[in-house]
């Protein structure tokens, strides 16, 4: 699927991540990387990228897993727009 995808993110994905800026302000780099991987590749098309598309995840909840590192993104694809749920560390992400 050639082109871009445009991001976008939820309230929610906004609060954890400037939480998280405070905390550790090299995570804005995870967040630059990410955005260009999902921006290009969010279904992991091209199986280049640590993406897993979840079971038993209803539309609006984060249907994709995007692992870098030890932080998890979640996020969902429609259309053309990809849509960031929740930015963690792995050891939160899974609860």
């Amino acid at each position: 699927m050639p082109g871009t995808y445009r991001v976008l993110t939820t309230p929610a994905f906004e609060r954890e991540f400037r939480k998280l800026v405070r905390k550790n302000p090299e995570i804005k780099n995870y967040l630059e990387q990410t955005v260009e991987i999902i921006e290009t590749d969010p279904q992991n098309v091209t199986r280049s990228h640590d993406i897993k598309q979840l079971k038993d995840v209803k539309p609006g909840d984060g249907q994709f897993r995007l692992r870098k590192g030890d932080w998890r993104f979640r996020y969902d694809v429609s259309g053309r727009d990809v849509v960031l749920h929740s930015f963690r560390h792995r050891r939160e992400a899974y609860r």
